[in-house]
């Protein structure tokens, strides 16, 4: 007797269930994909116990007659390909044909469904992948699927899955997916009665990220429209100053399909670039339609995993588009945003911060700022401003020293210019923007610099902010018509210097600095392998490597744009970057020797300024390209609004 046998249908789907079905998450991701699939707008999701008890999927999507319901259960059974070149346009979320009857195998499955159009609704029941009934039933037009005593028959999958918050939490995580990636179908969740989420279906994406995320996220919310001749790109990015601990927020949608895409996340955080803190991560939509036969889903059992023809000119178009987003934007971080509707009555008179004598004409004062430090007129600070901002020596590196720019506007010709009074718009948008956060005043997505004129247009920081006081050595106190700032002066002048540095870099040539006394490389003899192999990239970066021994290596020069005092240990962090398989990129290398640089060139904490200096390194930061955060992504400046400053103090309620 032969010792091939063929698996009988049953087994097989058990066998077939161990890849689709990991965990009620995934049957409630195929059944749900089925009911799109099917073109429901209206989809119902119920769960007990985590979806080991029960699961329970309604829509009104296109149903089945009795003959179909049948034959849903068989392997391989599907609607969405008839002919072997439907491979290469695959449009519907499901195609294989393996999610119904696997689910079947491992749990008691109830199927009623309708086609609609006055004909009989036809109900199956499956218990363990073997029909029990079939039997006419009463439903108008749509599918429902219930799932019950998920792996009843498998006792080490059930032993496998976690704790019921833990599979509440997959199956929330798998509903948000689809709901960001199909904002046009009303999706509802819920969990032994209580509801989890709902979206309204109206095909807005800004009112899905605010069911999902919450009021703050949705707050913050961008739109983005990009287009070339293969993709067509458009979704929500996110202010970098919400963010979170993982990458798991950073979605990504193909055709209607949630997949994950390395090469696609990479692009985005390098858009992000030194807006992000270390360790933290943003919160991104990003909704991609192509030509399907730019792409393969058929390459993992839960299609989460695609391929595609052309990655990088996709991530390259992502990359370029949210990095020009951010230019259009101001993306100073307000100190707190209103949450409680503000009633008509003042309680007492508005915070005056420009003219105490509204209304009068009157002439230009002649300001006095007080601070600890002492007395200057504004006028000597105008002056005093145009000197170099001389905090820290940096002539370690590069002897030319970062030009301060001239202020574009003074306080006194902003206060005079004609127009709307600024201060009571302000205070009007803030009143505005204070309204309930509901899908009826659900404001739209930021497109570009929507904070008010005082803004420079280009970075955002207003022409008028000058500052009152320092505290602590570290954190300089300004003011602007558009409210009070509290800027870190360290952060700061390390952005200053990180934008000068990285420009003088890329514009040094690779000339090589020879060694007086080389540097040693030990390597473990697979290590040193590699890197004997990769001399040509080393020394295409302007590093002279000569083997010395079996495992070690001499550097005997390197390029003259490393920092100085730093240069064994970015020549130790190459070979690192070697030895680990990883392409050394100089772009790479040139932005950490600038990061370098400009965090021991700068001001530090406890450093107490006099009044010009800090002018000075205001006006410096307004001339950066983006002046929001340091090159490790903490903030520079914070914002508290007039608005908020009168509401702190009950001046309004």
């Amino acid at each position: 007797m032969g010792k091939i046998r063929i698996l009988d249908n049953n087994l097989a789907n058990q066998i077939a269930a161990g890849e689709v079905v990991e965990r009620p998450a995934s049957v409630v991701k195929e059944l749900v994909e089925n009911s799109l699939d099917a073109g429901a707008d209206r989809i119902q999701v119920a769960i007990e116990e985590g979806g080991i008890r029960s699961i329970h999927v309604s829509d009104n999507g296109q149903g089945m007659d009795r003959e179909d319901a049948l034959r849903a259960f068989e392997r391989h059974a599907t609607s969405k390909i008839r002919r072997e070149r439907d491979l290469f346009s695959i449009r519907s979320l499901g195609f294989r044909g393996e999610a119904l009857p696997s689910i079947a195998s491992v749990s008691r499955l109830t199927l009623t469904t309708s086609a609609g159009e006055g004909e009989a609704a036809a109900c199956v029941r499956m218990d363990g992948g073997k029909s029990t009934a079939v039997e006419d039933a009463v439903r108008s037009q749509g599918t429902e699927v219930l799932v019950e005593d998920l792996f009843f028959n498998t006792p080490a999958r059930l032993k496998y899955l976690k704790t019921v918050n833990t599979e509440v939490s997959h199956v929330a995580d798998s509903m948000g997916r689809l709901a960001l990636a199909h904002p046009r179908v009303s999706i509802l969740l819920t969990h032994n009665g209580r509801e989890l989420f709902r979206t309204p279906g109206d095909g807005k994406l800004l009112h899905v990220v605010h069911a999902l995320y919450g009021k703050q996220v949705a707050r913050q919310a961008m739109s983005i429209v990009a287009e070339d001749m293969d993709f067509s790109v458009t979704g929500m990015i996110i202010r970098p100053e919400i963010t979170r601990s993982n990458r798991s927020y950073i979605s990504t949608v193909i055709n209607g399909r949630f997949i994950r895409n390395i090469s696609i996340v990479q692009a985005v955080l390098r858009a992000y670039d030194t807006l992000l803190p270390i360790g933290r991560y943003p919160i991104t939509v990003l909704s991609i339609e192509m030509d399907p036969k730019l792409v393969d889903v058929n390459v993992h059992p839960a299609k989460l995993e695609v391929r595609l023809s052309k990655e990088k000119e996709l991530c390259r178009l992502i990359e370029e588009e949210v990095r020009q987003l951010f230019r259009r934007q101001v993306l100073i971080p307000e100190a707190k945003s209103p949450r409680e509707r503000p009633v008509s009555r003042p309680v007492q008179d508005r915070l005056r911060l420009e003219n105490p004598s509204q209304g009068q004409e009157t002439k230009p004062p002649n300001r006095e700022w007080k601070s600890p430090i002492g007395r200057v007129e504004e006028g000597e600070i105008r002056e005093n401003a145009s000197s170099y901002l001389k905090l820290s020596p940096i002539q370690d590196t590069l002897s030319e020293k970062p030009s301060v720019s001239q202020p574009t506007a003074s306080r006194e010709d902003v206060l005079q210019t004609p127009g709307p009074n600024i201060k009571d718009r302000l205070i009007q948008e803030a009143k505005e923007s204070n309204q309930e956060f509901d899908q009826e005043t659900l404001p739209s997505p930021s497109s570009g610099n929507d904070r008010g004129t005082m803004y420079e247009k280009r970075t955002g920081i207003p022409h008028d902010l000058l500052p009152l006081a320092q505290v602590h050595g570290t954190y300089i106190l300004a003011q602007a018509e558009s409210g009070f700032y509290i800027l870190d002066q360290h952060a700061a002048h390390e952005r200053i210097y990180y934008e000068i540095f990285y420009r003088r870099l890329q514009e040094k040539n690779q000339d090589q600095q020879p060694l007086l006394v080389p540097v040693t490389i030990e390597c473990t003899p697979g290590e040193a392998e590699t890197i004997r192999q990769r001399t040509p990239e080393l020394e295409e970066l302007g590093v002279e490597l000569e083997s010395f021994g079996t495992t070690a290596f001499l550097i005997r020069s390197h390029p003259r744009w490393l920092p100085k005092g730093e240069e064994e240990s970015m020549i130790r962090e190459i070979v690192d970057w070697m030895k680990s398989g990883k392409k050394v990129e100089q772009a790479l290398l040139l932005d950490d020797g600038a990061k370098m640089m400009a965090c021991k060139a700068a001001i530090k904490a406890n450093r107490h300024l006099r009044r010009e200096e800090m002018e000075s390194l205001i006006h410096q930061l307004r001339e950066c390209e983006t002046p929001y955060t340091c090159p490790h992504g903490r903030p520079v400046l914070i914002h508290f609004s007039t608005y908020e400053i009168e509401k702190m103090f009950k001046r309004v309620m």
